[in-house]
Formats: structure tokens, sequence, C-alpha cells
């Protein structure tokens, strides 16, 4: 690993679009902070811990607010601030506007999501952050294990640490860009915000004591968004003396 963004800013305060089905494919409120709001539901306007989503329901998340779902079979979606989500068919999911967690155990089936201007389906075992992007397309950095992300006529491996944009209308992937784990671990609101921590936190911290280990050379970005199908912005910052 040649170089490290060490610090990852914009986009993960995002919105985005829930998740619901039957049986053991129904997500469940497992833990949320501040205010959210539920639509599409008649006499329902949120949820409490211990509720199923409803299918065809929309979410949409506060400012300084978060909510985790789970459904029984060990799948973990975590929903930022500022985040709009709606709840599809079992196992895809519309994400209008913001940014989300979404761990995938190895025996998952995967899942389709969907922005307004692209789809991207995740398969394996490990977890993302995912966003949506100004162009339409998604931001996705990786954090534990691995994932298989595929469009049409493409695909592409995202591990922890690794970050990859999604283009829009399937016209592709960036090239991917290393971020430095342990700032992620210390400062995403998606990671950190929750009463009950992720599962898997103590294995990211590993991952992150070795990601220093390895990296030979370090230097301070801000990787921005992206506002085209062919580029991203990424800001290298000087160092205060």
């Amino acid at each position: 690993m040649a170089a490290c963004i060490r610090k990852l800013l914009p986009l993960f305060g995002f919105c985005g679009v829930l998740l619901a089905g039957t049986g053991a494919d129904r997500w469940v409120v497992t833990q949320h902070n501040g205010t959210h709001v539920l639509r599409g539901v008649p006499g329902l306007g949120s949820l409490g811990r211990g509720q199923p989503v409803p299918v065809g329901a929309r979410l949409f998340v506060r400012d300084e607010s978060g909510l985790e779902l789970r459904l029984r079979s060990g799948e973990i979606l975590r929903l930022g601030t500022l985040t709009n989500l709606e709840v599809g068919q079992p196992r895809q999911f519309l994400l209008h506007k913001g940014a989300v967690l979404l761990s995938l155990p190895g025996e998952s089936e995967g899942y389709q999501v969907a922005s307004p201007l692209s789809e991207l389906k995740l398969q394996g075992a490990g977890a993302v952050m995912l966003g949506v992007t100004q162009s339409g397309g998604f931001k996705v950095v990786g954090i534990h294990g691995k994932l298989q992300l595929h469009i049409e006529g493409q695909d592409t491996e995202i591990g922890a640490g690794e970050l990859v944009f999604v283009f829009t209308g399937g016209s592709g992937f960036s090239r991917k860009v290393d971020v430095e784990l342990a700032t992620l671990v210390q400062t995403a609101t998606l990671i950190r915000d929750f009463e009950q921590p992720l599962p898997f936190l103590e294995d990211m911290m590993k991952a992150a004591r070795r990601q220093n280990r390895l990296i030979r050379d370090r230097y301070r970005a801000l990787v921005g968004d992206a506002k085209t199908d062919k580029e991203f912005e990424l800001k290298i910052v000087k160092e205060q003396k």
C-alpha cells in the first residue's frame, strides 16, 4: 500500500432509502438516536426499538440523528444524519440522498442498491459506508472484510480502507483510493454515534493497526464528490507549520 489518504471528510452524512420484506427479510429497528420521520404508512409517523419496517416505507433521518436496522439473518443497516431511504422489495433499497452503513454476513444473498441515477449490487462478507454523490452515483468506502461490487457488465472488489466511486448510468468505477481506517473509526458518525458498537468494531481496529504498519507514505487530502461520470475531487491539504 504505497499511499494512504489521511483525512476523509464530506459525504458521510447523506440520505438513504430502506428495505423491508416479510419474515426473515424484514428489517427491525435495533437502535435510534435523535429524530426520524416515516412516510408511506398511514397512521405511523416514526418507529421505535423492536418495530419492523413496513414494505414501501420511506425513512427520513433528521440532522444529528441516526437509525440502525437489522435482519434476523445478520445484516445491519445504519442510516446517517440527513438520510432519505426508501424500502423496496426484499434485498433491495433506494437511497435518494445521504449515507448508510451496510454490513453483510458471509451467507448473505447480497443487496441491490439504487440511487436516482445508478444501480449497484453488493455481495460477500463485509461492510461498507455508501452515499449518493452530486452526479447521482455512489461513493463507497470499505470498512470491514471484502465485498464484490457489480454493475452492468463490470465488477470490482472493495476491502477495508479502500474507497471507490460508482459513476452514473453504468459507466464504470473510479480508480481506488486508500483511506486511513483509524481516522474512519474515530470520526465517522455511522460507526461511533450509536450506543451499541458494531459487532466487528474490534476487527476494524486491528485492521487499522495493520494498515498503519504497512503504509509507507502518507499525505493529507480531502476526497470530495463526483460531479461528473468520469472524475472525482481530490484536494491535497497543506500542513500547517
